[in-house]
């Protein structure tokens, strides 16, 4: 394995040498640690505020440097965590790290104190009209405030992580704001080792780090006290994500693997109301994989957040579905068609060879 060095340190580990490389599509390298396998960018920005202006989530934005059309991405990309919060709790205090306009948590309902930390000034007023509480647009400086110490029930951070110049710092802060019973709930674009990475690679170019799964397992085991898990998310169509859970408390880490296998069961046979809602949210709603057993599961969900935009997504699911499906039908007349055209050529080849022989054997008998 090529060890390069020179000004790269890794933030997870320290490491001062890298393994590898990958170009993105602007032209900028990833470096990938060669002792954990984590990933940054090559010369990262001092200050990445310049990405986040109002465009950013929608408008003037563009696929390469945030969302064409946010509130749609919203719908799908964060009902899986959303219904995850309300599973692990009834109640109680939420933060959103990257927050946007608070969709979320807008949808936890009354019995939920919701807090944001949010870049963008005009996402974080409107997050702030819907009652959030934005307590800060810095989850380093604004997060390690006294009055947040051990104050957070649960905390979300959805497609952020990978954004902050201190990845390990945004984690301890994190954690560090959590009550002794609370939980980190998070997602991050994985660079993954059986999928295609192009997502990642030519587009999101306000993307600091492209985390891989032995990076973020490193990561998350330099934090005593806490128990992690997680898993890729391949998304079809798109490339892996990583979903992972981080707590202290026993009993809620044991409630939180147990929430993320009903996520991810083949079905939700055998499930609860709640856990089969988190199931058919996370496999049809945020990984487009629908299937008869959860479009029968459907219902308890459209009725529990129903809204145009999910029906919307629904319908492009279920369109490409019997897109594909006339698709297959097509080719399996086609294959019965060719079929009978090579049965036919093979029947003509045969007659062929059979007049030939005869012919043949004519001329021998005439000798």
């Amino acid at each position: 394995m090529e060890r390069q060095s020179g000004a790269f340190e890794c933030n997870v580990c320290a490491e001062r040498h890298y393994s590898h490389t990958a170009m993105r599509g602007d032209g900028r390298r990833i470096l990938f640690c060669a002792s954990c396998g984590m990933g940054m960018i090559e010369n990262p920005p001092a200050d990445t505020s310049v990405f986040y202006q109002d465009g950013y989530y929608g408008g003037a934005a563009h696929l390469e440097v945030g969302y064409a059309d946010y509130a749609f991405t919203a719908e799908h990309a964060l009902l899986w965590a959303r219904l995850l919060v309300q599973a692990l709790i009834g109640g109680g205090r939420v933060l959103d790290v990257g927050c946007a306009d608070g969709f979320m948590l807008r949808g936890l309902g009354a019995a939920y104190e919701t807090y944001g930390i949010e870049v963008n000034a005009h996402a974080a007023e409107r997050a702030r009209q819907g009652g959030v509480t934005i307590i800060g647009n810095d989850v380093l400086a604004d997060l390690r405030r006294d009055e947040f110490r051990r104050h957070f029930d649960v905390i979300t951070s959805i497609a952020t992580f990978e954004h902050v110049l201190d990845l390990r710092g945004a984690f301890r802060a994190c954690l560090e704001a959590l009550k002794p019973e609370g939980v980190l709930i998070f997602e991050i674009p994985l660079m993954s080792q059986t999928r295609d990475n192009k997502d990642w690679l030519e587009g999101s170019y306000e993307h600091i780090y492209y985390p891989t799964v032995r990076g973020i397992e490193t990561l998350l085991g330099t934090f005593p006290g806490y128990s992690f898990t997680g898993f890729e998310s391949d998304i079809k169509g798109y490339s892996s994500t990583y979903i992972g859970a981080v707590a202290s408390d026993p009993g809620v880490f044991a409630r939180v693997e147990h929430l993320f296998r009903c996520m991810r069961q083949d079905t939700p046979s055998g499930l609860n109301e709640q856990e089969s809602n988190v199931n058919v949210a996370y496999q049809v709603v945020h990984s487009f994989r629908p299937s008869p057993e959860r479009i029968l599961a459907l219902p308890p969900l459209i009725e529990k957040t129903c809204s145009p935009r999910l029906l919307t997504h629904l319908m492009q699911l279920w369109y490409a579905d019997c897109t594909d499906a006339a698709n297959a039908e097509w080719y399996k007349t086609q294959a019965a068609n060719w079929k009978a055209s090579f049965d036919n050529l093979q029947d003509v080849h045969s007659k062929q060879t059979r007049y030939l022989q005869a012919l043949e054997e004519s001329k021998k008998t005439d000798e």
